[in-house]
């Protein structure tokens, strides 16, 4: 994935500079590498390094150069190494066309082995070059670009937005399936982003890009095109952006963005993910004599939701334990026919990685699960997963986790398959459920939002509190607990719902928050019930989160109670669609409470050692 932006000069003059300050605003959309592509003297050139865009720029002398269109990218590595070959742009055999883009082609393994065998030359690994050796194709028989980007937008499939910079014509052609682009509109020229805020200050208006719309877009025009059929002009709208958000695409946090980010997070990591690596993972799974699961904070929780996932859908109980406990009490136990499966979103985090040095001493095999695939855990490991949630700049993390836990179900539902304990009906079914989970969720998180902030008026004076939930949703529990604690400074503990009244319920009174998180097995959620209404007897402010349906929530009643309610969805779904009103009430208390949000103190993104 990456952030996008690209000029076209109305009065050819060089857009260079404008273009490197769009990108300079794009880091949360991603920071690996960078390059430029431009046309100099009717030359398609290409530039393009590892790095931030200031280190990249200096070390090329991109500013040393001038031309009236450029294409621009800023990549965070999730297909392919963080190296120059798999930076943006990327050019076709003829260097006619540029390429670059945002998201992910799910089909892209179909899609190489037919560039290939058409006998054209890949130069990376990622799955962004291939739209520009189809384009390439389609060219050679109908010189339309239009016509060829409409006939690549049918054949891609996944979560993405592509633009191309064509040399011929010199013009910029841009279109999407489901992500944003926009066109900046000003005197001097046009500017084509994937983010809004980036445009302030350099285009006073901008023209919004509707997915399967096409726009072409050069120095005397700007067209846009829906099936073939040109549209009519789109007004121009006024460009209002609060300037101290820019840098966190429009939102006053990184959290509360990342937050909101959540879904199409969910559906990048779907589409990145490669059938066949899973495939190899999950045969490893079914080939060990025995399985660890191993991290810390926030990804250990998801390890906790995948040891639900595997006993109920493969028939293995794996371990999981804290990779800071893993070297001093499991570590010895392991062996050839071990598997170690690691999690840690940074793919640097200490104790993780010294485990792991300890593990491989003694033969075993590590399977890799990392949102950063540049890092040592992705070097160590046998096989490793992408999480592929992109870049996060908040400390708390949010939208990481959910896909982890994404990644660790697809995980278990492939091995579940390939074991032959769900067939493959069932587990396309499975597929299809995640992706309209996706979208339900994705509809539903302003709404999610403003619940958020109700209930946070309950607690925002409590002195502490608990999160319970029961089962598979025990885990989110915990790590419900932990955003309060990282995002507020709230001190809460996650309880499991039928330890409650074993201890726990005697702080519960008045001035106490107590939130419940409905299990989803049938027999959980009827014991859960009674202990909602006794933490609303006993005084303490009750929040409950539900599913939408649940009516016995809604015949609870309380002056201290509300309801957040989440679209329902199948039960192994639960755990990621409840993460995110969590995250939602974590954040909103946080802000209520005049917390550092994104940098809580004393916090790192990655715990070394």
């Amino acid at each position: 994935m990456g952030g996008i932006f690209a000029g076209v000069s109305r009065k050819n003059s060089n857009v260079i500079p404008v273009v490197i300050e769009g990108l300079k605003r794009l880091r949360f959309k991603g920071y690996d590498s960078t390059g430029f592509a431009l046309v100099e003297d009717g030359v398609l050139n290409v530039y393009k390094d590892v790095g931030w865009v200031d280190l990249v720029v200096e070390k090329l002398g991109i500013d040393k150069h001038s031309s009236s269109i450029v294409l621009g990218h800023t990549r965070y590595a999730t297909h392919g190494r963080p190296t120059t070959e798999n930076s943006h742009p990327f050019v076709d055999c003829r260097q006619r066309i540029a390429v670059a883009g945002d998201g992910s082609i799910g089909n892209y393994e179909k899609l190489k082995d037919r560039v290939l065998m058409g006998g054209h030359k890949l130069q990376s690994r990622s799955d962004f070059e291939i739209p520009a050796h189809l384009i390439e194709e389609i060219l050679e028989g109908d010189e339309d670009p239009i016509h060829a980007a409409e006939r690549v937008l049918e054949e891609l499939e996944g979560i993405y937005s592509l633009t191309l910079l064509e040399r011929d014509t010199a013009s910029i052609i841009a279109f999407s399936n489901s992500l944003n682009l926009y066109i900046g509109v000003s005197d001097d020229a046009f500017y084509l982003t994937n983010t809004l805020t980036s445009l302030y200050g350099l285009a006073e208006r901008y023209i919004p890009i509707e997915p399967l719309e096409i726009a072409l877009v050069t120095r005397d025009s700007l067209k846009i095109f829906h099936k073939g059929v040109e549209l009519p002009s789109k007004p121009p709208q006024v460009l209002r952006v609060d300037p101290a958000h820019i840098e966190k695409g429009g939102y006053p946090h990184h959290m509360l963005r990342e937050i909101y980010e959540v879904p199409f997070s969910l559906l990048r990591s779907l589409y990145t993910l490669q059938e066949k690596y899973l495939q190899l993972a999950s045969r490893l799974i079914l080939g060990a004599d025995d399985v660890y699961i191993i991290a810390n904070g926030t990804s250990l929780h998801a390890g906790m939701v995948a040891s639900y996932y595997l006993s109920e859908l493969v028939g293995i109980s794996p371990i999981v334990v804290s990779a800071a406990e893993f070297p001093l009490y499991y570590v010895e136990n392991t062996g050839p026919g071990s598997l170690i499966i690691a999690i840690s979103q940074s793919g640097e985090t200490g104790d993780v990685l010294s485990s792991l040095y300890e593990a491989k001493l003694r033969g075993a095999t590590i399977l890799g699960l990392t949102n950063y695939i540049g890092s040592r855990l992705a070097r160590l490991s046998n096989v490793y997963l992408p999480i592929a949630a992109g870049p996060e700049l908040a400390v708390p993390a949010t939208k990481t986790f959910t896909s982890t836990l994404l990644l660790l179900y697809l995980l278990s539902l492939s091995a579940s398959k390939d074991s032959g304990k769900i067939d493959p009906a069932i587990y396309t079914q499975k597929i299809k459920a995640i992706k309209d989970a996706a979208y339900q969720l994705n509809e539903s998180v302003p709404r999610l939002d403003e619940e958020a902030k109700k209930a946070v008026n309950l607690v925002k004076r409590c002195r502490g509190g608990y999160v319970v939930s029961r089962g598979i949703t025990y885990p989110i529990a915990l790590e419900a607990a932990l955003k309060l604690k990282e995002a507020s400074y709230f001190h809460a503990e996650g309880v499991e719902a039928g330890e409650f009244k074993h201890g726990p319920f005697v702080l519960v009174e008045e001035g106490f928050f107590t939130g419940f998180v409905m299990p989803v097995e049938k027999l959980s959620a009827e014991a859960t019930y009674p202990l909602i209404q006794s933490a609303i007897d006993a005084g303490a402010f009750v929040v409950a989160f539900g599913f939408e349906g649940d009516e016995k929530l809604s015949q609870t009643q309380g002056t201290k109670y509300a309801v957040i309610r989440i679209p329902a969805t199948e039960r192994h779904l639960a755990p990621i669609a409840y993460a995110l009103p969590l995250q939602l009430f974590a954040y909103r208390l946080g802000v209520e409470l005049g917390r550092p949000i994104d940098t809580p103190r004393y916090l790192t993104k990655a715990v070394l050692r």
